[in-house]
């Protein structure tokens, strides 16, 4: 069985949701075959309905929680970029870093929803499979799927979920500007007062929408910025902490290695996203 392809279905009991957020060095797809979810993908809400995909490219952070009182069904697909290999070479490198950052929602079509179960189906019987051909056969099958929903991006219909309502459009908001300002000091009646929320209302909202604490998603937006710029920059680690908002770069060691099980220095050494 291949480490670089994990694959999973599960239905779930309703207000399910994850222990907790993250992001990996793998791309992810996950379909909803059923019910609903909420979905938050860097710092963009989707409420999702059956038949819409959600694609997670690489180094993405990202979190699902409960819509309603529905209970749903997914697919949950987590692969290295092996599996495309072919497709980078006609289209070019980070095909799907490309295609889906900016559209990272597709709604399937209603008459193509039972060709696209079957396609998941396949996927699903070959990655429990254990013939020789098996490896062979979750690539076609992956490639088929990705192909099918970069088409979809090119249909006339919206491809964006379900329409947030008011508070969770600011919401969203409140999280673009957490994205775009992580380095300065951004306390929570600050941003709350940027989308002109009270504080415990603020707090209170940005959990049920994108399910992070407003502190727990603050330092995972400057945790990962930081991961980048170990690996992309030649700053020092006091640099980076300083520039990712953390006053103490001490605090920033030690809050890194919770988090990834390494120091900075080391992960910039290892010299891989994780």
């Amino acid at each position: 069985m291949s480490a670089n392809f994990k694959m999973s279905k599960k239905k779930r009991e309703p207000y399910f949701e994850m222990n907790s957020s993250h992001y990996h060095k793998d791309y992810e797809i996950y379909f909803l075959i059923k019910g609903t979810r909420r979905f938050f993908v860097e710092d963009s809400i989707y409420n999702l309905n059956g038949g819409d995909v959600v694609v997670i490219p690489r180094g993405v952070l990202h979190r699902t929680t409960y819509l309603n009182n529905l209970s749903h069904e997914r697919y949950n697909v987590i692969f290295s970029g092996e599996y495309f290999t072919d497709l980078s070479d006609m289209e070019g490198d980070n095909l799907i870093e490309k295609t889906f950052e900016n559209k990272p929602v597709v709604t399937i079509p209603q008459s193509k929803r039972d060709y696209v179960n079957s396609l998941f189906e396949l996927l699903y019987a070959e990655f429990n499979g254990n013939d020789k051909f098996r490896d062979i056969n979750i690539k076609n099958h992956l490639q088929e799927i990705i192909i099918f929903l970069i088409r979809c991006l090119d249909f006339p219909y919206d491809n964006s979920g379900t329409e947030l309502d008011t508070s969770d459009s600011l919401i969203q908001e409140a999280a673009r500007y957490i994205s775009n300002n992580y380095g300065s000091e951004l306390t929570l009646s600050k941003v709350a007062a940027q989308v002109n929320m009270s504080p415990t209302y603020f707090s209170k909202k940005f959990k049920e929408c994108t399910g992070f604490g407003y502190k727990e998603y603050l330092i995972n937006v400057r945790l990962r910025k930081a991961s980048f710029m170990l690996l992309e920059t030649k700053k020092s680690v006091t640099e980076i902490a300083s520039d990712c908002g953390f006053n103490d770069s001490n605090y920033f060691g030690d809050l890194f290695r919770r988090s990834k099980g390494i120091s900075p220095l080391n992960y910039r050494k290892n010299n891989t996203f994780i």
